[in-house]
């Protein structure tokens, strides 16, 4: 794997060892094709505006990306988050489907995780702008175990203003893979 300066940790991460350490990057950064291929197609939606729409994404227009792809609906401005589809690559690699749970119901089950995500939605929501991410996260499976992820989080919005939904891009190394990297 490259050489990449460390991420810049996102608000309310959890803590822990510094090589599980989960932040944001330059978008310019990342090089995963499967991330690229999903930020062209929300950059393709966006033409002249600063965001599409949720009604613009298609599976259709995805269909490649679908596993790696999980989309987030914003309840009251960032109160909470729903899981309104996940590909598979997020089933797989968190051991759990986050489809149809809301943020609030996760956060019992794995608050390391919620807190880190909802910090991540928190600020494409604020800012209205593309996140990207690099790092360790804490798997949804209650063993204290992580998995490496890069992802990408596009806003999506009504008016060009206003972020409704969250549509993620992600893939994802078990840590033995990882590990195992030339």
């Amino acid at each position: 794997m490259p050489q990449r300066k460390s991420p810049d940790p996102v608000s309310h991460a959890g803590s822990g060892p510094a090589e599980l350490s989960y932040g944001v990057v330059p978008l310019a950064e990342i090089d995963n094709p499967v991330l690229q291929q999903g930020m062209a197609y929300w950059r393709g939606l966006c033409g002249e505006r600063k965001f599409p729409s949720r009604a613009e994404v298609t599976p259709r227009g995805i269909l490649g990306l679908l596993r790696y792809t999980k989309l987030v609906r914003v309840i009251d401005g960032g109160r909470d988050y729903e899981c309104r589809t996940a590909g598979d690559a997020y089933v797989m690699a968190h051991g759990y489907s986050f489809q149809g749970k809301y943020l609030s119901e996760i956060k019992p089950l794995v608050p390391t995780y919620a807190n880190t995500v909802k910090a991540v939605y928190d600020r494409v929501v604020k800012t209205a702008a593309p996140v990207a991410i690099r790092g360790w996260v804490a798997r949804g499976n209650h063993r204290g175990e992580h998995i490496y992820t890069e992802g990408v989080y596009l806003p999506l919005g009504p008016d060009g203003q206003t972020v409704d939904h969250v549509l993620v891009f992600a893939v994802f190394v078990p840590r033995e893979r990882f590990d195992k990297a030339p």
